[in-house]
Parts: structure tokens; sequence; C-alpha cells
């Protein structure tokens, strides 16, 4: 394959700009991606509020990230296609191609010097300028990106068209809202000079994208669990309660927790100055905080943090108590099991025979759910054992053996009130089609 120089020239000037596009998409791309979680940074963020053009690009990041693929796959056609031959040319030009070698052999070290090119050029440069100067990249590349998109329109709502109607073939939801890049590759790309996250940070960071998904019901400590001083009992009664419980933080109520009037603080009685004896606790009593059932544990862990408190009553939409959220209940799900010297270390799921798990009755419904890889969920419940007596609408026996959907569920251990332990299996899907069939 030969070409006139003019021509030759030509095709090059020509190859140049399309790896100019490729380079420039590729740019516009990661620094989408950096800038999606400038939030981590107030320098970078107040820096990208200067640029309308930079906001405009981040509030539309999933219509961008579509346009800026379309791009880049057009680049990599056109280059491919140009750039081939013309190493061939060149190679043959350069008398660097043996007479011996086959059409085909000489066809295959031009792709793959043609590969090197691009990857170079049109991926690594631009995608390491991306990462280290973000908001200069995305001002210089808003342009041209904004102009493709207006001519990209059409073939795009085209394509998207196509997809969607193969994506039905296969019932797959075409309408979801994705940010086209993986949200874990979008972390690491806020990590520089490391290869790769700390185990405790990566598992923080995958928690917090998980607590979005999380509400006040499903940490919850249950209102059977819940000790509290009563104002219709006795002094005597209420610190021997007290004693007996080990807590810092009492509810203090009239009757029962559905009339909780504050909260003692177990500090507050001994820096009262008062003898124990005569100590009003409604004198001492601390204004109680109280959060919906239903509300977000990004929402609940800001009022906590906000009011500056430890502990608050969970209730329902009537106004009834159904529970109770500590701080530290919110920060586990970040974090993991907090323990201190007082708790005792108390395994709530953990495996027994060959295919059984075996789980307390006071296992978060959610991680026994994430155990067992279901989704497991239940109406103002939040533990494994609430979750079976509400489903079975009484509380099962010792010994008994129960199916709960996909669920084989043998009772080890209950109380007057509560389930303490069971033993579960998860059958399969067909088998559990077919029984309930």
């Amino acid at each position: 394959m030969t070409f006139e120089l003019h021509a030759l020239l030509l095709i090059l000037l020509l190859i140049l700009l399309l790896l100019g596009m490729n380079a420039l998409f590729v740019a516009a791309e990661f620094s989408l991606v950096k800038l999606r979680f400038s939030r981590f940074n107030a320098g970078m963020v107040e820096e990208t509020r200067r640029h309308r053009r930079i906001e405009r690009m981040l509030n539309a990041m999933g219509t961008y990230l579509k346009v800026i693929r379309f791009g880049v796959t057009l680049c990599t056609v056109g280059i491919g296609f140009l750039l081939v031959p013309v190493m061939l040319a060149l190679l043959g030009r350069l008398g660097w191609l043996p007479e011996t070698w086959e059409f085909r052999t000489a066809l295959a070290v031009s792709f793959l010097l043609a590969a090197c090119v691009h990857f170079i050029l049109g991926e690594l440069v631009p995608r390491s300028m991306a990462l280290q100067f973000p908001v200069r990249t995305l001002a210089f590349a808003s342009w041209p990106v904004g102009a493709f998109r207006v001519v990209a329109a059409p073939p795009i709502a085209l394509l998207s068209a196509i997809t969607s109607r193969i994506l039905r073939v296969f019932r797959i939801e075409s309408r979801v809202d994705l940010n086209l890049v993986d949200v874990e590759a979008q972390i690491h790309s806020l990590v520089s000079g490391e290869e790769k996250l700390p185990p405790l940070a990566e598992t923080i960071l995958h928690n917090v994208l998980d607590l979005r998904k999380r509400i006040a019901q499903d940490i919850l400590i249950p209102r059977n669990q819940l000790q509290y001083l009563d104002l219709y009992d006795s002094l005597e009664t209420n610190l021997d309660l007290a004693r007996r419980a080990g807590h810092t933080r009492y509810p203090l109520c009239e009757g029962d927790l559905d009339h909780c009037v504050g909260l003692v603080h177990i500090k507050d009685l001994f820096r009262h100055g008062t003898a124990l004896a005569r100590i009003d606790l409604r004198k001492i009593r601390r204004e109680m905080l109280f959060i919906s059932v239903n509300d977000p544990l990004e929402t609940v862990l800001q009022r906590l943090l906000k009011q500056r408190r430890h502990f608050a009553l969970v209730v329902d939409e009537f106004g009834g108590t159904v529970g109770a959220i500590t701080l530290e209940n919110v920060l586990e799900e970040l974090v993991g099991d907090i323990q201190d010297e007082f708790d005792k270390d108390e395994v709530l799921i953990r495996r027994g025979e060959v295919g059984e798990l075996l789980v307390a009755g006071l296992a978060p419904l959610h991680d026994v759910g994430d155990a067992l890889g279901l989704e497991l969920t239940g109406e103002n419940v939040s533990t494994f054992g609430g979750f079976i007596t509400s489903e079975l609408g009484y509380l099962p026996q010792h010994g008994e053996v129960v199916t709960l959907g996909r669920l084989e569920i043998r009772i080890l251990e209950v109380s007057e009130r509560r389930i303490i332990s069971t033993a579960v299996k998860v059958r399969p899907a067909l088998e559990s089609e077919g029984g309930e069939g």
C-alpha cells in the first residue's frame, strides 16, 4: 500500500486532528469524574463555581458522558481506519519492513504501533492531565464538547432508542440513572500517591454509599429492648433499674415509652449536688430528641451531631414509640462494631452446619439479608426475630420449623416475649417457587 507524499501528509494531519479530539474527549470524561466528588475539596469546589459551563456539565453528567463516549468511539474508529494503512505505508517507505514479510505480518506490526500511539497520546496523556488539573482541563474542553453535543444529538437519540428496544427484549430497565462510570473508580480517582485505598478506608467508603439506602427503622433498638425510668415508680426502683441495666442514658416516662417527658443522663445524678435519695428526676431531665421511623440515616446522623445528642427515640406516624437510636448505632454503620470494655462480645450471625446460618433474634434485619444474599424487608421491624414474628403473626415455639419465602428457619431458643436464636437455611429458588405454587 503506497501513498503520494502530499496525500500522506494530509492523512497524517487528519489523524492528528482525530487524536486531538480523542484526547479532548478522554480529558473531559476524567475531569467530570474527578469533579463529581469535588465536594471533598473546598478549594476545588470554589474554583468550579466560577465556571458556569462546568457546573452545567456536572448537573447533566449522564448526558454529557454519553456524548463523550460517542465521540471517543467515533475518533477511535476513524483513527484505526486511517492510522493502520498509513503506518504500513510509512514503514514500507522507510524500509523497515523486510520484503520477506508477508502482508499479514506487516499489517499486524502496523496495527500494534498504531494502537500504541493511540493509547499513549489519546488515552494516557489526557487522562493524567485531567486528573491533575480537572477544572482547567474541563474549562478548555467544555466549548468543543458542548458543540459536539448539539451535532451528535440526533444520532445519539436514535442509538438510545435502539438500545432501549434491545434491552426491553431482555427485560432490562433502560431508564436507569447511570453515571456510565463505576462508583468505585470515581472514589479511587480521589486518591493520589497510593496504588489502592487502605482496607479500612475502602470499607468506610462503601458503608458511606450504603448509608444512603438505610432508614432509622433498619438499625433501631426495638421498643421491648429499651430500659426506661418511670415517674410513677419510686426513686429507689428507678435507681435500682439503672444500676442493673448499666446504661448511661434513660428515657424518662410517665407510665410507658409513649409518654416520654425527657431523658436522664446517669452523670447528672452525681453532678446535681443533692443526695441520691432526694433527687427529683424531673429537675435533672434533658430534652428528648424524637425522629421518624422513616428518616434516612443521613438525616438522623446530621440531627444527632447538630443537636449534640447521643440518644433519640424513634416514633411512627401516630407518635407511638417503636424503638430508639444512638449515635453509636449510626456510626457502627460506617466503621463497623464499636465495643467498649463493658460490651459483651456477642456474634449475632455466624456459620453453623453446612448450608446453615446461626442467627440471633436481635441481629439487624439488613445484616441478615446481606449475609444470606437476599433482600429482607418487614413493616416496622428492624431485627430478624421481629421479622419472623411479624410475618407469622405469632411468637413461634422452641424447636418449631417455619418457612418464609426461601428461608427455612428453625427456632433454637425463645423467651416469653421474643426469639433468642435461630438456625436458617436458604432454599433453592426453583424449590421455593414450586413449594409456594
